[in-house]
């Protein structure tokens, strides 16, 4: 069964195959959104991962065959564990430029806030730009090691489900 007969409608799937499928889309499309950092992007994709998981729970709970309960369940750790995953992320990413990354803008914007000097917005943009400028390697580095195990273990997790969906497989 192909991934492509089942986006033409002729895939020959179940009902139960194709309802694990629009929750795994439901997932990928929401982390996928939540990676754009334009506007409301990422709130979509937000939306989209909470109303999956919701989802899984319910077909979880509701789930009269062993396929359904184990893709619910499966969608379920792999949420949480990717949660997990990019939350230490996240901290070893803070920490990893907080150790190494020059800091001295953000303490001198401080010292004059300390003083009663209120930073206008264009100081705090410029603050910006010129972090961003001193420490770019350092934020590539984190990106790298601290961000990028996020996607590679979601990719790796909802491709992983989904090619078993569509086989008629539970998930491993």
């Amino acid at each position: 069964m192909k991934l492509k007969n089942y986006l033409k409608g002729d895939s020959g799937m179940s009902d139960i195959q194709k309802t694990i499928l629009t929750v795994y889309a439901l997932i990928f499309a929401g982390s996928l959104l939540m990676m754009v950092p334009v506007g409301v992007i990422p709130f979509a994709g937000m939306s989209c991962l909470i109303v999956g998981l919701i989802s899984a729970y319910i077909y979880r709970n509701r789930a009269d065959d062993d396929l359904m309960n184990g893709h619910m369940s499966y969608v379920i750790r792999t949420i949480w564990w990717s949660s997990l995953v990019l939350l230490v992320g996240v901290l070893l990413f803070c920490s990893i430029v907080g150790a190494n990354g020059d800091l001295s803008m953000i303490h001198d914007l401080m010292e004059q806030a300390e003083i009663g000097l209120i930073p206008t917005e264009t100081d705090v943009r410029l603050m910006q730009h010129q972090f961003l400028n001193a420490n770019t390697k350092i934020i590539g580095l984190a990106a790298l090691f601290g961000l990028l195990p996020y996607p590679l273990y979601l990719i790796y997790r909802l491709v992983g489900g989904i090619r078993k969906a569509i086989k008629g497989d539970p998930p491993a």
